[in-house]
């Protein structure tokens, strides 16, 4: 590589970001027909991911750890990516593994730099969602299950529960089968609990699987009680007001607005998504009839025989759980 083409490289390196036509001119000083040919794939690429991901940009390849850790505070910020960036990509990378004549630098560089994406992507979400990632997106479940139905993903329930809720045909089978996979679900939390060792978290987490022990035993409306307290305990201590509000203003039955997935990093979004549909507005002042499914404002403020069910302490300690290990992988 010359001297100007480095100078390029380094001087973009601080910036996190790199222009296309730089890019495109370092390529230039190492191969005018590769050049050609990578401006044909890169554009092709740009253009299938700009509806999706427009505010992701291709950081300078001179550091791998650097393009990781680059890429990856931008790509915390996206939902929904994987499988669309690789495809996307795929033609750029094929020809330079396909023995295309250029510096072997490059397309190791190239290689690992994918390679390293598609890790930080798989480490983006928990181990019970990553195999069912691809049929999420495919059968765009993702905000039907966490916003229109309040179904927990992140962390629990388990992966072969995930995967049962995406061949249920509708929601009210998708609450039969929680409903009927109870004890299952409560192991499911039970065990992710178990893995949270922040020490200002441990006492959530005891109150926690207390509640699933009070639901075991058949405690439910003590399970319910609890479970739905403690997560607003876990919101107000944990978060600043501001945050809280934010997350859990619920304003879709007077105004029609739903919580913007694509507007909070993935892990955020994808465990306060649901918490926001537990905050749904309820007045009994105004009233507003007591809902069957679970609800923060109705489990304390409509205590009733409506309210108060096993499914819905399911729900309830599947939320509290995913609060309490989101908590636990922010602090670490």
């Amino acid at each position: 590589m010359t001297d100007a083409a480095k100078k390029i490289l380094v001087d973009t390196a601080d910036l996190g970001v790199v222009d296309l036509s730089r890019f495109q001119a370092v390529m230039e000083q190492q191969s005018r027909q590769w050049r050609v040919q990578l401006d044909q794939q890169l554009a092709s690429a740009v253009a299938a991911m700009t509806p999706v991901f427009p505010r992701i940009s291709i950081p300078p390849m001179v550091e791998l750890d650097r393009v990781s850790k680059v890429l990856g505070k931008q790509l915390v910020e996206l939902t929904g990516f994987n499988d669309r960036l690789r495809r996307a990509f795929e033609p750029v990378i094929e020809p330079l593994t396909a023995g295309f004549a250029f510096d072997e630098l490059w397309r190791d560089q190239w290689r690992d730099l994918f390679t390293s994406i598609n890790r930080l992507v798989r480490d983006l979400y928990p181990e019970n969602i990553r195999e069912a990632l691809p049929r999420l997106r495919e059968l765009q479940m993702l905000e039907v299950l966490l916003i229109d139905e309040g179904i927990p993903l992140m962390w629990v329930p388990g992966p072969q529960t995930v995967n049962a809720l995406l061949d249920a045909p509708d929601a009210a089978a998708r609450r039969r089968l929680i409903g009927q996979r109870w004890k299952g679900i409560v192991a499911d939390c039970e065990a992710v609990l178990g893995t949270v060792d922040h020490p200002r978290l441990q006492e959530g987490r005891d109150f926690a699987l207390g509640a699933a022990a009070a639901l075991r035993d058949g405690h439910t409306a003590a399970a319910q009680a609890l479970a739905a307290n403690l997560l607003d305990s876990m919101l107000q201590k944990h978060f600043d007001n501001a945050t809280r509000v934010e997350l859990t203003r619920n304003d879709f039955k007077a105004k029609g607005i739903k919580f913007k997935l694509d507007e909070y990093r993935v892990t955020m979004a994808l465990t306060f998504a649901p918490v926001w549909h537990a905050h749904a507005k309820y007045f009994p002042k105004n009233g507003d009839p007591i809902p069957r499914v679970f609800g923060r404002h109705p489990s304390a403020h409509g205590v009733s025989r409506t309210q108060y069910s096993r499914v819905n302490t399911v729900y309830a300690l599947m939320l509290v759980t995913s609060v309490i290990k989101f908590f636990d992988v922010e602090m670490a």
